[in-house]
């Protein structure tokens, strides 16, 4: 494994140490003449100048630099601009010693930054440092060492206790504890055994297991973990487009205050000071420093947030819209009972020919059958046919079958043979054979066990309407709404219906956050203002179907997901408000000469460090204090009809 290189310095920050190192010498040497040979002023003036230009290079170019650049990077430009204006007031009215220390104090400083956000980037930057592991191939009878970034699917690797897991792969060998949490936020391990999925980043806690790698580099759900989170981080939020679009009266504002300050008072060096305090370093990372911060944080909880737009957004939400199968629930539906309403077949027969339509479904009800009958077993389907939201159809053994829910069967003019009323406690899927009535199949799943804690936690943030949309009967979703505190449910939903419904709640003018598994609910998903998926570990689907997709299943990162967007629109006003108190009064006491250019630039200093350090409070942030569940898991009422819940 490579050593942790997370504060090492790189080739641009070197350069830049260099300059300033060859910078501060020639200012030295300028002090020194001016003390020893007073007579000397030429030399003194030139060595001045030379150190002025030196230090000057990266700041002019990274000027020309940012004025290239979009998002965070860009916001240097509105900072460097203002330290390129002073310098060029030193060097033309002959301040060259002045010039040279403020800019080497800026230049300085802002190096500092950098490596203060080390709590900002270097949070990120960790995620990074996962893919860059070591990894031992398995060739033949023995093992060679590699990068994981060499890595190819196919390849056979060795993992051994104690070691990262370098590329996603399934286990072919042995049984381990594997944690997750890097990627999750959860911190229980993972048992994983023979046919068990496991992802680069992770850490096998014990026992040594053998794996065949089906993702490696940026193909591992770490890899885009990665990339959507530096897509998030580069991007927009309406605030910071809101400062930028004020920094364009800022600018020629405060060039007209150090023009009138010079006018005035006929003293160079303090419209100098009026320029250098007046670098907007507060505002400009105002916004940016506590999204990228609050963007660390929600990563290592376990929560995507692909945009900054969307974390700024949650703290408007009123309404929570929950999909059921897979959300509420576990979404793990088990086959209990089959009730066979036809003397001439058995059981075993019925059940056949179901599995053998559903496997044609990935729909988690359809799965729930066809599990149960292994495929080699299963008889060949024709004519297969998917009514959407409804059921399914086909040939199997030259009789015709349908299958699905009560109210799609007695469409199709099928004679049912129980009441669906009468059962509530399993969801019911009937199998019509030749046009009769022929099985009924029970089946059942479990409530998240912390669903109801959930809602408690997003009511004492303030939301109170909670509202659970399912294509389920209503005996299931009158249960499930007792059961978990929601306020509202629709039932019998197909997915057009979702849709208007989610529609009709915006167009009241309600803020919508819609919460389901992200595999049958994109539309719904994308209707909503925000749209959060459960469980994106290993499910690509979820993760770009979502504005937000949760690593694990915990309900419980919901109210984590409003808070931490709350906190971080707290302190981006808590920035923005210090930040313009602190350039009134520094350029207030600039103005009156008691701050010169010099004391002006430790003063913006401060001011930057004072922002950032406020931002990265951030990143301490791990969430509503989780309580233990006193209810355990329990067995649903009903489940869902063979249709997207």
């Amino acid at each position: 494994m490579p050593a942790d290189d997370s504060h090492t310095l790189d080739p641009e920050t070197r350069k830049r140490l260099r300059l300033l190192f060859i910078a501060t010498a020639l200012l030295g040497a300028s002090v020194l003449t001016g003390w020893l040979r007073p007579d000397q002023e030429g030399i003194r003036g030139a060595l001045a100048l030379a150190g002025s230009v030196i230090v000057a290079v990266p700041i002019v170019s990274g000027v020309i630099t940012a004025i290239r650049s979009t998002g965070f990077a860009a916001t240097q430009f509105y900072m460097d601009q203002y330290v390129v204006l002073a310098l060029a007031a030193c060097l033309a009215t002959g301040k060259y010693l002045t010039g040279g220390i403020v800019a080497i104090v800026l230049l300085f400083g802002q190096m500092l930054e950098e490596r203060t956000t080390v709590g900002v980037e270097m949070a990120l930057a960790k995620l990074k440092q996962l893919s860059r592991i070591r990894a031992r191939r398995k060739r033949g009878d023995g093992e060679e060492e590699l990068e994981s970034s060499e890595l190819a699917v196919g390849d056979v690797i060795l993992i051994r206790p104690g070691e990262s897991i370098p590329a996603d792969a399934v286990v072919l060998t042995g049984n381990a504890l594997v944690d997750q949490s890097r990627i999750t936020g959860e911190s229980v391990p993972v048992e994983v055994g023979p046919g068990s999925e496991i992802f680069a980043g992770t850490a096998n806690l014990n026992g040594a297991i053998e794996a065949r790698v089906t993702g490696a580099g940026g193909e591992t759900v770490m890899g885009r973990v990665q990339s959507i989170i530096e897509e998030a981080k580069n991007s927009e939020a309406p605030i910071v487009s809101l400062a930028e679009d004020y920094a364009r009266y800022y600018t020629p504002l405060i060039l007209l205050i150090a023009a009138s300050v010079f006018f005035l008072t006929q003293d160079i060096e303090r419209a100098i000071a009026v320029l250098v305090v007046s670098i907007p370093c507060a505002f400009v990372l105002a916004s940016p420093s506590a999204m990228v911060s609050a963007i660390a944080a929600g990563s290592r909880m376990g929560l995507l947030i692909k945009s900054v737009r969307h974390l700024e957004s949650a703290r408007m939400i009123d309404t929570v819209v929950f999909d059921k199968t897979g959300t509420l629930t576990e979404g793990k539906l088990e086959l209990e009972d089959t009730l066979v309403h036809t003397p001439d077949l058995d059981s075993a027969a019925v059940l056949r020919m179901a599995a053998a339509i559903e496997g044609k479904s990935n729909h988690p009800v359809a799965r729930a059958i066809s599990g149960a009958v292994p495929a080699e077993q299963r008889p060949e389907v024709s004519g297969f046919e998917e009514h959407h939201g409804l059921g399914l159809e086909g040939m199997v053994d030259g009789r015709k079958l349908l299958i699905g829910r009560p109210s799609f069967l007695a469409k199709s003019g099928v004679e049912l043979a129980i009441n669906p009323p009468d059962f509530t406690r399993q969801s019911l899927v009937l199998l019509a054979v030749d046009g009769r009535h022929a099985a009924t199949f029970l089946l059942a799943d479990r409530i998240r066990p912390e669903a109801r804690e959930t809602l408690e936690r997003l009511r004492s943030l303030g939301i109170s309407d909670f509202i659970m949309l399912t294509g389920d009967r209503t005996e299931v979703a009158q249960h499930i709404s007792a059961y978990t505190g929601i306020t509202e449910f629709k039932a019998n939903c197909l997915p057009e219906d979702k849709l208007a419904h989610i529609r009709g709640l915006r167009a009241a003018g309600r803020k919508v956050m819609v919460v389901g598994d992200g595999l049958n609910d994109a539309p719904a998903l994308a209707e909503g203002d925000l749209g959060v998926a459960m469980g994106a570990l290993g499910n690509d689907v979820t993760i770009h179907t979502s504005d937000v997709a949760l690593m694990s299943n915990d309900l419980r990162r919901l109210p984590d997901l409003l808070l931490l967007s709350a906190k971080t629109v707290g302190i981006i006003n808590q920035n923005l408000l210090c930040g313009f108190l602190f350039i009134i009064l520094a350029i207030t006491f600039s103005t009156l000469g008691f701050v010169n250019p010099v004391a002006a630039a430790f003063f913006h200093e401060f001011s930057a460090f004072f922002v950032i350090f406020n931002s990265a409070r951030l990143l301490r942030f791990d969430g509503m204090e989780f309580q233990a569940a006193d209810e355990k898991p329990e067995i649903m009422d009903a489940m869902e009809n063979p249709q997207p819940a």
